[in-house]
């Protein structure tokens, strides 16, 4: 009784904690990237070739041409995009 008692309560520990594991839908838009929620940070994943080599100000242009996020895309400026993925021309 005590083994089924003691399986039962790592079980139901590890199974609480699986939602914390995805961080997001991993859902992107044709530039490869997405807002964060929480603070409209943009984040490219997967930058696609329509970012490659632009200005920062070109592609911060494109993000708020093709992202239907109006809330994040309205205060949008170079500093609230993740530059980390995207060879982009200085």
């Amino acid at each position: 009784m005590k083994k089924l008692v003691g399986t039962l309560a790592v079980s139901i520990l590890l199974f609480a904690n699986m939602g914390d594991a995805s961080a997001h839908s991993g859902r992107t838009d044709r530039l490869g990237g997405h807002f964060r929620t929480k603070d409209c940070v943009y984040m490219f994943h997967h930058p696609t070739s329509a970012v490659t080599g632009k200005t920062q100000g070109t592609i911060v242009q494109l993000i708020t041409k093709y992202n239907s996020n109006n809330k994040c895309t309205r205060t949008l400026t170079t500093k609230k995009v993740m530059w980390n993925t995207v060879k982009y021309k200085k």
